[in-house]
């Protein structure tokens, strides 16, 4: 009996010591991926609440899933600032991308960047306005271009310019290291 007793709590120590190293998060040390939004989640909740009149949108969480999935898809592009309240992507952009970004035609543009173009065929129509920042210097040859993803449960005030007169909202997010980043969408 007393043999079962050390056994057991040697297994109780080892058990506790495994989770302090891996900080209880099975998602720590995870690859960055893409999640879907659930419209009944308490996020999706609260984004809606933050903008009145705007409900969420299947269709358009569906085209924010696209733009996630590109994020997540070349990581090494991707940093975060310190207080990990941001994660930017940085990726090139042509000259047609440019210019529809330019226009406001953002479907087109995230096509001509290959957004979608593996999971789903592509963004679609030009329907949407992004809530999220897109820093790009469109009037230059460079051929860059940076997404800037808020941590999830942020109201930017790109979110709330992109956001008036809209009544749909779609978002999906990033995750790495345990935190998400949302990719929102407006309609």
């Amino acid at each position: 009996m007393k043999n079962w007793k050390k056994l057991l709590a040697c297994l109780l120590v080892s058990l506790m010591a495994l989770t302090v190293f891996t900080a209880c998060d099975a998602s720590v040390g995870a690859p960055m991926g893409a999640k879907r939004s659930n419209a009944e989640s308490e996020s999706v909740k609260k984004l809606c609440e933050s903008f009145k009149g705007v409900t969420y949108d299947e269709e358009l969480s569906e085209k924010a899933y696209y733009i996630a999935y590109w994020v997540a898809g070349t990581s090494v592009s991707c940093s975060t600032n310190a207080n990990k309240t941001e994660l930017y992507r940085v990726g090139s952009a042509n000259d047609s991308a440019k210019i529809n970004l330019l226009q406001h035609n953002y479907a087109t543009a995230f096509d001509s960047m290959g957004i979608g173009k593996g999971i789903g065929g592509g963004m679609g129509a030009d329907d949407f306005i992004p809530g999220f920042y897109i820093d790009t210097d469109l009037d230059s040859r460079k051929d860059y271009i940076s997404f800037t993803l808020p941590k999830d449960g942020s109201v930017t005030d790109t979110m709330t310019k992109a956001a008036e007169g809209k009544t749909k909202l779609g978002v999906a997010y990033v995750v790495d290291k345990g935190v998400s980043y949302a990719v929102v969408l407006f309609g």
